[in-house]
């Protein structure tokens, strides 16, 4: 304490602590006055900020209806030809004629197929002879016995005789009619096994015939949906070359196949000008039920917090909604939705810059039943208030 008032009582020392002491309350008077003059600053910025309105976001909108939609099952499915029939020889022989060539179209009962005669119609000129013969031979054996002359054993031999040329008859007569193989439908001759003097055996093959009117579109269907399939409803199917082709479920099996669990389905379709081929890759749909749904631009689809589909939509207050919607059908012109209000204002340009609860000023475009592509989305200029703006509001400079 003694050397502090031994410094204090020299005047250098003196002069130097007195002025260190105003200069540190100088400076201290600077910062205190900056702080308050900054706080009150931003206080009136904050106020002015408040008072200026905030812009509503504008999007367009449209007013979209719910329209009935026939809800359908899409398979994997193939051409095939209604009746497919190999048709075989019943005698043997050397093939004699080939009148007709693969591809062409036959009428019911044109020849295919002719196998060489041999000496098969003698032996059915022989077989009329013989039955002649038995005929005769039985009337006589007749008139005997009305006269007590002939037994009944004779008599039953007269009969077994008689039968026997019967038979024997129309077994030539067949084997002359089975010379030629004739078609047994209209149709289009597919294959042909055989040539032109081949020899063929009883039971071989000679051609194969297809009859391809009507055209089926054949698929299988899951146990979970053949339960709501109905036999003579419309169904359709798009062929590999995108050809459109509507028909009626002719079919649907009874018994599950062994390994896939699945039902066989028949669609008939006409074919009369013979334009369809058989086995041909297609994509069959085939009528469920009927919905309640909209059709929306697929680009209008998001998804909510828990991953599911949903959609934009606008309440009474104008507040953007998302609500959860379930997918019925993806088409080429667009989507098939339900889980909306018959009567539904949907967001349909700006989505994307819009929260949930936010309310917007819309711009409704015309209504209809469906909805179109959207048209491009520009973002919306949208600036937001800043410190500077606020205090050029109020008057104020930084």
């Amino acid at each position: 304490m003694n050397f502090l008032l031994g410094l204090w009582r020299q005047r250098n020392y003196r002069m130097a602590t007195i002025v260190g002491a105003l200069a540190a309350l100088w400076l201290l008077s600077g910062v205190l006055l900056k702080d308050g003059k900054q706080a009150l600053l931003e206080a009136e910025v904050a106020k002015s900020a408040s008072a200026i309105p905030t812009e509503r976001m504008k999007i367009s909108g449209r007013y979209i209806e719910a329209q009935p939609y026939t809800t359908r099952v899409v398979v994997n499915s193939r051409s095939e030809a209604n009746r497919s029939v190999q048709l075989r020889a019943e005698l043997d022989g050397a093939v004699a004629g080939l009148p007709v060539d693969e591809g062409q179209y036959v009428a019911k009962g044109d020849v295919i197929c002719e196998i060489a005669a041999e000496d098969r119609p003698e032996k059915l000129t022989r077989a009329r002879a013989s039955l002649k013969k038995a005929e005769l031979d039985f009337a006589g054996a007749q008139k005997l016995k009305g006269r007590g002359l002939q037994s009944g054993t004779q008599m039953a031999q007269q009969e077994v005789a008689l039968a026997n040329a019967r038979a024997d008859l129309k077994r030539a007569q067949l084997d002359v009619q089975n010379l030629k193989i004739r078609a047994p439908f209209d149709g289009v001759v597919n294959s042909r096994a055989v040539e032109l003097g081949d020899f063929v055996r009883r039971g071989e093959e000679c051609a194969t015939i297809l009859d391809l009117n009507p055209m089926l579109i054949v698929g299988e269907v899951s146990e979970t949906r053949v339960g709501s399939l109905q036999l003579g409803a419309p169904a359709s199917a798009q062929m590999q070359n995108g050809q459109i082709i509507n028909g009626q479920l002719r079919y649907v099996s009874q018994q599950a196949h062994a390994v896939t669990r699945a039902y066989r389905v028949e669609v008939a379709v006409a074919n009369d000008d013979g334009a369809l081929r058989s086995g041909i890759s297609a994509r069959m749909a085939l009528p469920t039920g009927e919905v309640m749904a909209h059709r929306i631009n697929s680009s209008l689809l998001t998804l909510n917090d828990a991953g599911l589909l949903a959609v934009k939509i606008l309440d009474e207050d104008q507040r953007v909604v998302l609500r959860s919607v379930q997918l019925v059908s993806d088409e080429s012109d667009g989507v098939w939705i339900t889980g909306l209000s018959p009567r539904t204002l949907l967001v349909t340009v700006g989505q994307e810059y819009v929260s949930v609860g936010e309310q917007v000023e819309v711009e409704l475009e015309e209504t209809g039943g469906d909805l179109p592509a959207p048209f491009t989305a520009v973002e919306p200029e949208r600036e937001p208030v800043s410190v500077k703006q606020a205090a050029q509001a109020s008057g104020e400079s930084l």
